[in-house]
């Protein structure tokens, strides 16, 4: 999988990924072209969680809850929409440039 750095617009692989920082939703990794630091919109991650969560057990209850049909099935659909349309807008974004572009916008 190739991912594209936000600042520098090349891609490399997830392989050569060497620095990262942080955990879990908030986790940021270093651009091996670049060494600009890139992290996720950490409300689209969780939105695309959510929306799983909400299609999965929405499922499991109209599964095994007859009657549930009518509730059920438009939760289903529109979770499956939401979780669609927040991959779509997910992307790295830069958090950190790089310390040389820094350093060279101070003087």
């Amino acid at each position: 999988m190739l991912l594209q750095c936000a600042f520098c617009h090349k891609s490399f692989s997830v392989a050569k990924v060497t620095q990262t920082r942080g955990k879990g939703i908030g986790a940021q990794i270093q651009c091996p072209k670049c060494q600009a630091w890139l992290g996720r919109h950490k409300s689209l991650t969780a939105g695309k969680i959510a929306g799983f969560y909400l299609a999965a057990f929405a499922g499991l209850a109209g599964y095994f809850m007859d009657n549930m049909m009518h509730i059920v099935t438009p939760t289903i659909i529109l979770s499956v929409i939401l979780v669609g349309v927040m991959h779509i807008m997910d992307h790295l974004i830069l958090i950190e440039p790089p310390e040389d572009v820094v350093s060279s916008h101070d003087v």
